[in-house]
């Protein structure tokens, strides 16, 4: 097919809840899991194709073994240059099934066989092509030969370089941002990193939600906003909606969590995943307080930050004299520390001058005061992101 849709994550919004609802649909081919997210690297290209045509294949397979055993811990290309081991066992997909005791995995010889079958019909291919062609050797190596009208493509993170890259490839790609309440979505996020004083991650992580709702992509290509509360608390309202605007068919599929056709329990690093394992819409996630991170002074200033967001969103109630009010008042603490930000410095001993000259700390700062002048200048973040259209019953 050539019709794409990209799920994009933000912050921790459930996208590996709803990629498990659109994996079993007959009219959708989609790969398992994240793995794919830096596919679109020239550096993963040419890693691929150095050998030439005659060896693309095996070196596809090599580079992606985690694809045909979810168990192996080969490690696969992620942002910033890292790779990341044991992805399939990260991502729960070495535990799938009823009894959590399958692994997920694909027949080496016969994709390989039928990949080969698929690169005869063509003298030359692309990127995209290529995935195209992995996407239906794929289908037809685990027996699914219905009629696929898009490919879903959970592309979760990727480098800017590989973003730019597929959307070049891509020109017509339609996009989907799962969303959810933006400070419980960022805490959420940053949860890991905090318990391990990563204060690198944090910051870039708080910096990239601020930026990616009014992202260029989002204006100049068909994109929706998706809320995980709607999908878990309205989900028999929710998905029509989402599958009216994807072009495919409601199947009862879409409410049971797969990869692969086989049961998926979630992700294992979620600290819900014993709790809503066995409930795709299980809200205890939705439903969990704020606070373990960000004090009410660090709310304060994010919350201002997203105001325009959740508004649209419904997160917030429109009050734009106060907003106005809060907006003035939140940027003079720009210059002062967070108190998550003091948390780390008594954690790691640090010298709080030190600290707030680090680059981290300046480039949060810098992040924090463009999104403030952008605010002051228009009282809103021009061209966000709309959220999906949902009727009400």
């Amino acid at each position: 097919p050539e019709k794409v849709i990209s799920l994009f994550q933000w912050g921790r919004s459930g996208t590996g809840l709803l990629h498990s609802l659109i994996d079993g649909h007959t009219e959708v081919s989609t790969l398992p899991s994240i793995y794919f997210s830096e596919f679109f690297d020239q550096a993963n290209w040419e890693r691929i194709t150095t050998g030439g045509w005659d060896e693309i294949i095996d070196r596809f397979i090599a580079t992606y073994e985690v694809l045909f055993d979810a168990s192996s811990s080969v490690p696969v290309a992620s942002k910033s240059g890292k790779f990341i081991s044991n992805i399939g066992v990260q991502e729960g997909m070495a535990n799938v099934g009823l009894q959590k005791d399958e692994v997920l995995c694909v027949d080496k010889a016969l994709f390989r066989q039928v990949l080969g079958n698929l690169m005869d019909c063509f003298e030359e291919i692309d990127a995209f092509v290529f995935f195209q062609l992995i996407q239906a050797a794929y289908d037809r190596s685990i027996n699914d030969y219905n009629e696929k009208s898009l490919i879903f493509y959970h592309i979760h993170n990727p480098d800017t370089y590989a973003q730019l890259n597929f959307l070049r490839l891509v020109p017509n790609c339609n996009w989907v941002l799962m969303v959810r309440e933006p400070i419980q979505s960022c805490e959420s996020w940053v949860t890991i990193n905090f318990l391990n004083n990563d204060y690198f991650d944090i910051a870039s992580r708080i910096v990239t939600m601020l930026f990616e709702i009014d992202s260029i992509v989002h204006e100049k290509y068909n994109s929706i906003g998706v809320r995980l509360e709607d999908l878990k608390e309205r989900p028999r309202e929710t998905i029509p909606a989402l599958c009216g605007w994807m072009g495919i068919s409601e199947q009862e599929s879409l409410y049971e969590m797969t990869v692969q056709g086989k049961r998926w329990w979630g992700d294992p690093s979620s600290p819900d995943f014993e709790k809503d394992g066995k409930d795709p819409f299980g809200e205890t996630s939705i439903k969990r307080k704020v606070g373990s991170i960000f004090s009410k002074n660090d709310q304060f200033i994010l919350r201002t930050l997203f105001y325009p967001f959740s508004v649209r969103f419904g997160y917030l109630d429109e009050d734009l004299e106060q907003f106005k009010i809060d907006l003035d008042a939140i940027k003079p603490m720009f210059d002062k520390m967070f108190d998550f930000e003091k948390v780390i410095v008594d954690r790691t001993q640090a010298d709080p001058a030190e600290f707030m000259q680090s680059g981290p700390f300046l480039y949060l700062r810098s992040g924090l005061l463009e999104r403030w002048k952008t605010l002051n200048k228009f009282g809103t973040y021009p061209n966000m992101i709309k959220p999906l259209k949902i009727a009400r019953v």
